[in-house]
C-alpha cells in the first residue's frame, strides 16, 4: 500500500519552497523598481503568479518579505562565497584593504536596494536583527577568520579581538562605500584613498612588534 502522506509532504514542501522563492524575486524587481511604500503586496503576488496571502503565510507580511529579499538577493549574488575564495593576505593591512575594497565594489551592486532597506530599518527597528546578520555578520565572520589565521602566523597581536576588529571595518565600509557615496557625491577616487588610509592605520595597530 502507498503511504499517502509520504507522497504527499515532500510534493508540497517543493511547492511551498517554489512559492517562496517566486515571492522573493518578484520582491527583489518589484522593490528594487518602485520602492517600499510603492510596491504593494498584491503587485508583488500578481507579478509572481501567487496569492497575496502567501505573502503573510510565509513572510509575516510586506516588511518580512523585504528582510527576506535582502537576505536572499545577498545569498544569490554569493558575493562573500567569492571573497572566502580569495587566497590568504601576507598581513593585517592587506587583508582589511583587500575587503575594504571588495565591499566598495560589492555595495556599489545592491545600492538601489539598500537605499530601500535603511529607511525601513529607520521607521521599523525590530526588523534590524534580521538585516544587521545580512549586511554585516556574514563578511565580518569570513574577514575575522582571516585575521585569525594572520594571528596563528603571528603576524597579529595574539591579544587582539579579531571578531570586534571585523565589525568595525565592516561598518566602516557602510559608511564610507555607501553613505559617503550617497551623501557626498560620486567621489570614488577619494573614498579609495580612505579606505587605504583606514586599512594602514588598522593593520599598524593589529600588528606584532
Amino acid at each position: 500500500m502507498v503511504d499517502v502522506k509520504a507522497v504527499k509532504t515532500p510534493t508540497r514542501r517543493r511547492d511551498r519552497e517554489a512559492s517562496r522563492r517566486a515571492l522573493l524575486d518578484a520582491g527583489i524587481a518589484l522593490f528594487s523598481q518602485q520602492g517600499y511604500d510603492a510596491a504593494t503586496t498584491r503587485a508583488i503576488a500578481a507579478h509572481a503568479g501567487l496569492n497575496e496571502q502567501l505573502i503573510t503565510r510565509y513572510f509575516g507580511g510586506k516588511a518580512g518579505l523585504l528582510s527576506a529579499v535582502y537576505a536572499h538577493f545577498l545569498e544569490r549574488r554569493d558575493n562573500d562565497a567569492a571573497y572566502a575564495a580569495l587566497p590568504p593576505s601576507g598581513s593585517a593591512q592587506e587583508e582589511i584593504g583587500r575587503f575594504l575594497h571588495w565591499k566598495h565594489d560589492h555595495l556599489h551592486d545592491i545600492a538601489r536596494l539598500l537605499q530601500i532597506v535603511l529607511p525601513q530599518l529607520v521607521r521599523d527597528p525590530t526588523l534590524a536583527p534580521g538585516f544587521d546578520n545580512s549586511i554585516t555578520q556574514r563578511g565580518a565572520i569570513i574577514l575575522a577568520e582571516r585575521l585569525d589565521g594572520l594571528k596563528r602566523a603571528g603576524k597579529v597581536r595574539a591579544d587582539a579581538d579579531t571578531a570586534r576588529v571585523a565589525q568595525l571595518v565592516v561598518w566602516q565600509s557602510l559608511s564610507l562605500s555607501f553613505l559617503m557615496r550617497r551623501f557626498a557625491g560620486d567621489r570614488d577616487r577619494e573614498i579609495l584613498r580612505l579606505i587605504d588610509v583606514f586599512a594602514q592605520e588598522m593593520g599598524a595597530g593589529l600588528t606584532t612588534g
